[in-house]
């Protein structure tokens, strides 16, 4: 440090620095013109998500591949299935076997897995969803004694009288402890958007209800933020980019296809009358820009002097391909998606590198269960175990120790089944995994299954026997369904083997 810097140092001069991407220039003026400092309560105000939701369902539901993203997308993350499960210790195993068959029953009485994956459609889609439970007493009957139902709601719903904040607690039909913890929902009757609420203004009326009554799943992205955003908010525009020139590409091969093109001619041609007398040049006779129509499939015959210029496609058509691909890979992005899944296309990829990519993909699958297990399973499975206890007078320790809840789903196999298999034997030789954990990867309760393949086993066992004996065969004949077990080994030979471990002289060869 010289002594000129040392003295402004130690004499307290300011010293200033700054970002080049801090400077104002009329590039970065141009690129960060819509930059702005807004709140994330301002930033997605109510006409903000409004206009955000509405071009999100137009893309969902006019591509195809942004369809078939969502599709495909909710299918990995709820699976076929999911499985309610508890830890070994503090539950009889009669009563886990219970509530989980109970449990599936209600599940099924409700339609409870189709409503999940609604709300999973709409949350990825809308950016936030919304569920209400309520009493229903019609779904009970002998497999189901608990009276609770679950609606799901367009986010639409939920809303404040008015788009303008009157309230300090209350944000965008939302209302709030000191806490910031949500205490009540205004949901309106009706939908905005449905004929009875345009028809009639006294059914935009709304009712608060509690929290505790209302499920709101969403991906919060900044702090203090307290409504969602479309997943594909960053990539709206790109669908109809991808629309407009697929109609290009498309146009121009059928320009193509067709017998399009230019007549011109180098001569002005002669003009004569109806008795074949000359009237002379005729130049003002010719209308430029004149279309007609050539029927297909004939031949075309063109006066003397005149040329016929097809028209040829310009446009390199030969990288559509290319860039369509490029596209979908922009919006599969926005969920974490391989290029190959989106497009459900693997023709440009060998096996390792679509595993690879196939790695980021589940990491992101397994994150939203995460979420969709505390949000929303959780939440469903605490309120039916609240109606399910009152009905079944379950001990309150029993009650608390059923809230330790595990969720199985479904996982994607490996594409080859007999790696797996192979893996899952020795991790479970060397003891590194467990029969919970390899059920758990396709959703299933270990113990309901060792049960019902323990039932399987004895009972084939049993038919065999008497069978024998009904054909006069010796009891004792193998079962073909069973690998025959090795003997046990005689004292002799324990024996000896201990006293060839002992022996010194007995080295293993390397």
């Amino acid at each position: 440090m010289s002594k000129h810097q040392r003295a402004a140092f130690d004499g307290g001069a300011q010293i200033s620095a700054r970002f080049d991407n801090a400077r104002n220039t009329p590039d970065t003026d141009a690129l960060f013109r819509n930059a702005d400092s807004l709140a994330m309560t301002a930033a997605l105000s109510p006409q903000v998500r409004r206009i955000v939701r509405d071009r999100a369902r137009y893309i969902v539901y006019n591509c195809p591949y942004v369809w078939g993203m969502l599709d495909t997308y909710t299918t990995d993350v709820a699976g076929p299935w999911v499985t309610v499960s508890f830890p070994l210790g503090g539950i009889p195993k009669e009563t886990r076997k219970e509530i989980s068959t109970a449990f599936d029953a209600w599940a099924l009485k409700v339609d409870f897995w189709e409503k999940l994956k609604t709300l999973i459609r709409a949350k990825t889609t809308d950016g936030e969803a919304f569920a209400l439970f309520y009493t229903d007493p019609t779904i009970v009957d002998e497999t189901n004694a608990v009276t609770l139902n679950l609606a799901t709601l367009e986010c639409d719903r939920v809303e404040s009288w008015t788009e303008a904040i009157t309230r300090e607690n209350e944000t965008d039909g939302i209302r709030f402890d000191p806490y910031r913890h949500p205490t009540e929902y205004r949901i309106l009757k009706y939908h905005p958007g449905d004929y009875r609420a345009i028809r009639n203004i006294k059914s935009r009326a709304g009712e608060w209800i509690k929290a505790g009554n209302v499920i709101h799943y969403f991906e919060v992205l900044r702090p203090e933020q307290v409504r969602g955003v479309s997943d594909f908010v960053s990539a709206l525009e790109i669908p109809a980019e991808q629309k407009s020139y697929r109609s290009s590409v498309t146009q121009t091969a059928i320009n193509a296809a067709s017998v399009s093109g230019v007549l011109s001619t180098d001569q002005v041609p002669e003009c004569y009358g109806d008795d074949d007398e000359e009237l002379g040049r005729c130049a003002t006779e010719v209308k430029p820009n004149t279309v007609f129509r050539v029927q297909r499939g004939m031949f075309v015959s063109l006066p003397e002097g005149w040329k016929l210029t097809q028209l040829q496609a310009q446009q390199p058509t030969s990288l559509y391909n290319d860039f369509v691909r490029s596209l979908v890979a922009e919006m599969a992005r926005c969920l974490s998606m391989p290029v190959n899944i989106a497009m459900c296309d693997s023709s440009q990829h060998n096996f390792a590198s679509a595993k690879l990519d196939h790695t980021t993909y589940g990491k992101k699958i397994t994150a939203v269960r995460s979420t969709l297990v505390t949000k929303v399973l959780d939440r469903v499975f605490f309120k039916w175990l609240e109606d399910y206890a009152a009905h079944k007078r379950l001990p309150p320790a029993t009650v608390a120790a059923l809230r330790r809840t595990e969720w199985l789903f479904t996982e994607n196999g490996n594409a080859d089944v007999l790696k797996d298999a192979s893996a899952d034997n020795t991790r479970l030789g060397n003891a590194t995994t467990s029969y919970q954990t390899l059920y758990a990867k396709d959703g299933k309760d270990w113990e309901r299954e060792i049960d019902q393949a323990i039932e399987e086993r004895v009972h084939m066992l049993v038919h065999w026997r008497e069978q024998c004996k009904a054909r006069g065969l010796p009891e004792d004949t193998p079962c073909p369904f069973f690998a025959k077990d090795k003997a046990a080994p005689t004292e002799d030979a324990l024996q000896h083997d201990s006293q060839k471990n002992l022996n010194p002289n007995n080295k293993s060869k390397s």
